[in-house]
């Protein structure tokens, strides 16, 4: 190169035409800026694609061509540019009629001096501004309203900021500069923020605003080579003599480096594993090479574009693209097709899936969707404002959902649901973040934040408060829980230099411990309770052994990552194996096939049970539309699945239970189930806030905060922090059913109306690993979040499930290799379990539900009661109580509610103790 400068990695060239200069700026996207006597003509890539500028007779640029024939024409009003156009070329006798107008993109308008006073996009929507005297801006007013101001001191190029605020009262920043390139920031709630720069304006030095004092460190170059975060740990950056980063050296793990081959990437080094690229001449990856060996193969055409990745299993994803660079068609690695459309401007207006369903978009002037029809015709349509945001929803059916936002702001102050209902929604604080939701029913839900913006203390509709603090890394230190009777929990937690949880100490003062390998990867967690938790994981961090108090769980991998090897705590092995793409093909229980499955492009067609055939067909939507159950090619039952136009379920037709139908409110809530056969009709109400009440219990229902405290004759009560503690019906309220909990609102004893007492136990996952029932009791196992085994005196079970999922597959009776005789799940469109077969397609078990999950009516087949558990997705039956165990909390089918509150708070959703908004086309598992 003619010029090089290592700190910007680039680079200026002498080019092959007279006059031209090429400056080359490095990276993953190398871009190259082609100069002709000073003036820029032409950006090209590394395939030498291009951008081609051409420029009017007083050397101002007219117009962007890409080539492919779209562009960008700039109109000018005198000397300034007053608009922007996109343009198609359509062959034409000359070359500017050839260029045809699309769209106006934007326009500008000027003042008498030449500034820039407003720009209008293509939906006419507007942005002003207006300055000093010096020319520097002083105000911003946006198209939807809302306006900023600047203050300056000094003027030209030593002009700066010292205030900035907005016609909106949360935003006043003002800044205070001193001579040595330090400036700080004062906001409107006495936050500051510090940043201080060295003598070559590189920052060096910053306090946050929660006090966190962040450093930076560079070399002579210019690069950085050490950050030191606010509690003093530093992590480290080396470069070769190129000034590439050859390893990133954190506070405690062990390093990640780097090598280079060609002046890109070749292999990344972490621990004992590497990962390798092979590149092209451009720099694109041909090969990647995982720390098993296992390789993927890239291809690209001529212009950059891929073509198509074919995996360590051989198969390929391809990529077909049109002249524009747009993508036309794709087929999938395991054959399936999807296609593409765009519009004039390069905007997506049809997607063909692999099943063949269309769903068109349309688009407004500036690329806000406006509608979508979906494949079945239905559609859904969409208003905004000017910033962008929805204004109103339609769906379907036609039911409008508006949205409200006050003081120009671009945050939703209001949502106005279908059936009337509000939501409010308020943002009082310097960051503009959420402090006050107002639910349907005018109670209201408070947030308080750290001058960072990290959660200080939140307040539930329900009056519950809890609180937090932080480290200086934005890291949870303490969680204080304030009960209603002014107790306290306060739950503390230790970290390592990396963040990491090192001891969490429980209100009740035990100590949870957790233990990380030098890859900073969780491999032990002791709550020391006599079942410790311990982890082990391959080169590639995928997990390889699984050890829970009494049993351990063992996986292996194929090629392409899936897991096909599966070793239960009992000693039954679990094959998976896969068709390319990675469809599941098949599964053998110790060395025995369990079941075969076909997949048509991601959909499961078929599957083989024992002698049973289940067959399952789609609608357009991909919802299930028929499951048939044959056995030897003679039909056994079926059920079919009717929607609505906006994708509640209508009705079931069930060769076995009848035909059920459903029936919504405005809001898509489950109002009414009709039966054909002897079930009663089940109708539901709900409260403005969502609380379910059931309509076919006599007497009021009373919800206050979301909690239920009396329906019919059934009273609830609950303790300091919203947990149901007792629930009293009956005569006088005599018969008692008591729950207990421990300073983690896990539920671990229940006493009956009879006096019969049950007790929980769970691990330091929170999942529960015992249940005793009249001095009996069941061990559990897990996987992950699934259920995987449990055991008892009477009976050892297995529980597996379709991969990926909590959809169960096959219940296992019987403990080890020899003796686990396995039984089949017939699901529902849920998931939910409907029969359990065995190998000759008997069924042994079978169940009737109601809307929110309770059994109505369950019948056995065989000699003996097989006893299935299992209900919606991620559920467990007790007998012994009527509740659901549904790892976090239990679930009472009774009420279709929750016994205790989301611990996850709102990310859960409004109202925490609902279990969905719809049981009938969702699940919470």
């Amino acid at each position: 190169p003619a010029i090089h400068n290592s700190l910007s990695r680039a680079a200026i060239y002498l080019g092959n035409e007279p006059e031209e200069l090429i400056l080359a700026q490095a990276g993953d996207e190398a871009r190259f800026y082609h100069f002709h006597n000073g003036f820029l003509t032409t950006i090209s890539d590394a395939y030498d694609n291009r951008l081609r500028i051409t420029r009017d007779r007083q050397d101002r640029i007219q117009r962007l061509d890409n080539g492919a024939g779209r562009a960008l024409l700039l109109r000018y009003d005198r000397s300034h540019l007053a608009a922007v156009d996109y343009q198609v070329f359509v062959p034409a006798q000359s070359l500017e009629e050839a260029w045809q107008t699309e769209q106006t993109l934007v326009c500008y308008r000027y003042d008498e001096r030449a500034r820039l006073i407003e720009a209008t996009n293509a939906a006419g929507e507007s942005e002003r501004y207006d300055y000093d005297d010096q020319h520097v801006i002083l105000q911003r007013q946006l198209a939807g309203g809302a306006s900023f101001f600047w203050a300056w001191e000094r003027s030209g190029k030593a002009a700066r900021c010292i205030r900035h605020w907005a016609s909106f009262s949360q935003m006043d920043a003002r800044y205070a500069w001193d001579g040595e390139g330090s400036v700080t920031v004062h906001n409107i709630d006495g936050s500051e923020e510090v940043y201080v720069h060295d003598d070559r304006a590189r920052l060096v030095r910053k306090v946050e605003l929660d006090g966190g004092e962040h450093l930076k460190a560079y070399d002579d170059q210019g690069r950085l080579i050490a950050e030191q975060d606010p509690l003093g740990a530093v992590t480290e950056y080396r470069y070769d003599e190129l000034g590439r980063l050859v390893a990133l050296i954190p506070p405690q793990d062990e390093p990640t480096s780097y090598e280079y081959r060609n002046g890109f990437l070749h292999a990344r080094y972490r621990g004992k594993a590497v990962w390798k690229y092979q590149r092209n001449a451009q720099g694109d990856i041909t090969e990647a090479t995982d720390p098993d060996g296992h390789v993927s193969h890239y291809h690209y055409d001529e212009k950059g574009q891929l073509l198509s990745i074919r995996y360590p299993d051989t198969s390929r994803h391809v990529f077909v693209w049109n002249g524009l660079g747009q993508l036309v068609e794709e087929t999938l690695p395991d054959g399936g097709q999807r296609r593409f459309s765009y519009d004039a401007l390069g905007r997506q207006i049809t997607r063909q899936d692999e099943h063949g369903a269309v769903t068109k978009s349309q688009w407004d002037a500036v690329g806000r969707l406006i509608q979508t029809t979906l494949p079945t015709g239905a559609i859904r349509a969409f208003s905004y404002n000017a910033y962008g945001k929805i204004t109103a929803e339609r769906d379907e059916l036609g039911r409008v959902t508006r949205y409200e936002y006050l003081d120009d702001l671009h945050l939703v102050s209001r949502r106005l649901n279908a059936d009337g209902t509000q939501l409010k929604y308020r943002y009082d604080n310097a960051q503009l973040l959420l402090t006050e939701i107002e639910n349907e029913s005018g109670e209201k839900y408070r947030l308080d934040y750290t001058p960072g913006g990290l959660i200080r203390q939140e307040t539930g509709f329900d009056g519950q408060r809890t609180a937090y603090t932080y480290d200086l890394n934005g890291h949870l230190l303490e969680k204080t829980e304030f009960g209603d009777d002014g107790s306290q929990l306060v739950t503390q937690y230790e970290r390592d230099t990396a963040g990491r949880l090192l001891i969490k100490t429980l209100p009740d003062g035990i100590k949870v411990e957790y233990r990380y390998d030098s890859l900073g990867r969780l491999i032990g967690v002791d709550d020391g309770h006599d079942h410790p938790l311990e982890f082990e994981y391959d080169q590639q961090d995928r997990l390889t052994t699984e050890h829970q108090g009494w049993g351990t769980l063992r996986y292996g991998y194929d090629v392409c990552g899936q897991l096909n090897r599966l070793r239960l705590p009992d000693g039954s092995k679990l094959d998976y194996h896969h068709a390319k793409g990675g469809a599941l093909a098949a599964i053998d229980l110790n060395g025995a096939r369990l079941t075969t499955h076909q997949f048509a492009f991601g959909r499961e067609q078929q599957r083989q049970q024992g002698l049973l055939l289940s067959e399952y067909t789609y609608d357009d939507q991909g919802r299930l539309k028929a499951h048939a159950v044959s056995q030897q090619q003679q039909p056994l039952y079926r059920r079919d699945y009717a929607y609505s136009a906006n994708g509640n379920l209508d009705s079931i037709a069930d060769t076995r239970h009848g035909q059920r139908s459903y029936q919504y409110d405005p809001l898509n809530r489950l109002t009414r189930v009709r039966h054909t056969r002897d079930d009663p009709p089940e109708t539901f109400a709900h409260d403005p806030a969502g609380n379910l009440l059931m309509q076919d219990r006599p007497g009021a229902a009373t919800v206050k905060g979301n909690r239920l405290l009396l329906q019919g004759d059934r009273h609830y009560d609950y303790d300091a922090f919203g947990n149901l503690i007792r629930e009293r019906r009956g005569t006088a309220q005599k018969l008692v059913t008591e729950y207990r909990y421990d300073c983690q609102h896990r539920l671990v004893g229940v006493t009956l109306p009879d006096g019969s007492c049950t007790s929980y136990r769970y691990d330091a996952f929170g999942r529960r690993i015992a249940k005793t029932v009249d001095g009996k009791t069941t061990e559990f196992f897990w996987q992950g979040d699934n259920l995987i085994a449990e055991s008892s005196p009477e009976h050892y079970r297995s529980y597996l499930y379709e991969p990926g999922s909590f959809r169960p597959l096959a219940l296992l009776d019987g403990k080890g290799p020899r003796k686990a005789c396995p039984f089949y799940y017939q699901l529902d469109h849920l998931g939910t379990p409907q029969e359990l077969t065995d190998f000759g397609g008997e069924i042994m078990w079978s169940a009737k539900y109601n809307a929110y999950g309770k059994v109505t009516h369950q019948t056995f087949g065989g000699g003996e009661q097989l006893e299935q558990p299992l209900r919606f997705q991620g559920q467990y039956f007790d007998v012994e109580s009527g509740l659901h165990y549904n790892r976090h909390r239990y679930y009472d089918p009774e009420i279709g509610r929750y016994l205790t509150p989301d611990p996850v708070k709102l990310a859960g959703g409004l109202n925490q103790y609902q279990y969905t908004p719809n049981p009938t086309g969702w699940v919470d598992p």
